[in-house]
């Protein structure tokens, strides 16, 4: 069966507060080809200051048709990280008019204005994102109290951060008869492509075909190998 490598969680900026450079998005465009992923889901923090300038840059960079965006054979798939109140964090991976859909009911997102979890489902129910629960065990922002709200979800993630805890994620997730995606949560190029998964599509596949696939639970995950400075580079940017 043909496949797909997609990295479904991936930062353009190393920190936040630090202003966007093109440069940072090109070099992550580069390193997603270099390492021969197929898929690449650009999941940008939405409550950084100059989101959509990274958006705008990332349509400038890529061509589009048939509602996704390419750039060098590449299928690059838009997203945010949305923060809730409760402290968690979940990925909306959908058209850049679905974030601004959103970003039109909850208001504009922010370090003081996080919704909470339900008024985050509520709200994008219907605006078709892949809706993923970010690395779920992180401390401070473990998913688990959310409770059976978490159903609403389309997967959990196997974060590359939290890979000693797959085997729970995997656990809960089997409670809670929801699927699991992997993501490296990329924050530096370097990082990207730490996990993966393998999309059951040879090409022009949408959003709502992942969702179909994960349904009917033909998409699976791998680990790559990690050189050992790399993982600690890693490791030091999650703290």
């Amino acid at each position: 069966m043909p496949f797909l490598k997609a990295e479904l969680h991936c930062h353009v900026k190393l920190f936040s507060r630090r202003a966007f450079r093109p440069a940072q998005l090109q070099r992550r465009l580069n390193r997603a080809r270099q390492l021969g992923l197929n898929v690449l889901a650009v999941t940008e923090h939405v409550d950084v200051p100059d989101f959509w300038e990274v958006c705008k840059h990332l349509e400038s960079l890529c061509t589009s048709a048939s509602g996704s965006l390419n750039w060098k054979g590449l299928t690059v798939l838009t997203g945010a990280e949305v923060s809730v109140s409760e402290g968690g964090d979940i990925l909306l991976i959908g058209s850049l008019e679905a974030i601004k859909e959103l970003e039109g009911r909850l208001g504009r997102l922010s370090p003081w204005n996080s919704p909470s979890f339900k008024r985050l489902l509520d709200a994008s129910e219907d605006l078709g994102f892949l809706r993923i629960g970010a690395h779920p065990c992180r401390p401070n922002k473990e998913l688990w109290k959310m409770g059976t709200l978490l159903k609403r979800l389309d997967a959990l993630e196997i974060n590359a951060g939290e890979l000693s805890e797959a085997g729970w994620v995997q656990h809960q997730a089997k409670q809670l008869n929801l699927p699991v995606l992997a993501g490296s949560d990329a924050h530096h190029w370097l990082q990207i492509g730490r996990v993966f998964n393998l999309l059951p599509f040879s090409a022009g596949f949408t959003v709502a075909d992942i969702k179909e696939a994960l349904a009917q639970k033909k998409i699976t995950w791998q680990k790559a190998v990690f050189l050992p400075f790399v993982k600690s580079l890693f490791l030091k940017i999650q703290k």
